[in-house]
């Protein structure tokens, strides 16, 4: 073979490895936008959704330092999410979107919220507590929660249907962790919503928004199908919380 041909023969495998790379991103792009496209094209149309619901109980500890579980919150209507305190987007996520979820229905005794942390080593108690008050989360229905690492992915990953968390430890890794930055509504134990208003504001506010708004259409009706919980019922919370809770009502 001459050298011609040789350097011929290489610039065609090279083309070809080049096309499947390219096919296979676009591939994976498309599998990733289709998740959205449907309810982007029928705003305000329903959409059936079941993402399972939960069979194992988690018992964590809260912000206070109180051990709670998950099953406190089988006649709640709860929103999700994973984090941990060092991350820039995790941190936009409970202003933006969490913040603006417990600012409207914060207030409901039917309604919750679970941050849970992935970085137990550095999300200290003390961490979570601070993390806590720049949000202006009240322990008694809002939880910032850290337990053992493993059992804890296992949970979110096995159990609450969230992606796999990766302990990213090689450079040039720009986060200490990889994970699933969607949030979760449920009703009681059954998932009824998950979207990612994250990877959402890559394709714009208006989708953002949009996806925003689904999580709250979705709230509502839950909270709406709700029977007013008694005066009494606290989970996770202190005496105190309570007291200020039924005066905000």
């Amino acid at each position: 073979m001459t050298d011609r041909k040789k350097i011929i023969s290489i610039y065609v495998v090279v083309a070809i490895l080049s096309a499947g790379v390219l096919a296979t991103s676009f591939w994976l792009r498309g599998v990733r936008e289709r998740k959205f496209v449907p309810i982007v094209d029928k705003i305000g149309g329903e959409v059936a959704e079941d993402f399972g619901s939960l069979e194992r109980d988690l018992t964590l500890m809260n912000q206070e330092g109180k051990e709670v579980s998950l099953s406190q919150l089988k006649d709640k209507v709860w929103v999700a999410t994973n984090f941990f305190a060092n991350c820039p987007n995790c941190l936009l996520t409970a202003y933006e979107d969490l913040q603006g979820l417990y600012a409207e229905f914060g207030n409901d005794p039917n309604f919750h919220v679970v941050s849970i942390s992935i970085d137990p080593e550095n999300d200290q108690l003390e961490q979570l507590k601070q993390y806590a008050e720049k949000m202006k989360a009240r322990s008694a229905n809002w939880w910032f929660l850290r337990g053992e690492a493993g059992p804890v992915y296992e949970y979110l990953e096995k159990e609450m249907g969230f992606m796999k968390v990766v302990k990213n430890d090689v450079p040039p890794a720009t986060t200490p962790f990889s994970h699933d930055r969607a949030l979760l509504v449920f009703d009681g134990w059954k998932c009824i919503k998950k979207r990612d208003l994250q990877f959402a504001r890559t394709r714009g506010e208006n989708v953002r928004d949009h996806y925003f708004q689904d999580l709250r259409k979705s709230i509502m009706k839950s909270l709406a199908a709700r029977p007013e919980e008694d005066e009494g019922e606290n989970p996770g919370g202190s005496d105190v919380e309570a007291e200020d809770k039924t005066a905000l009502r």
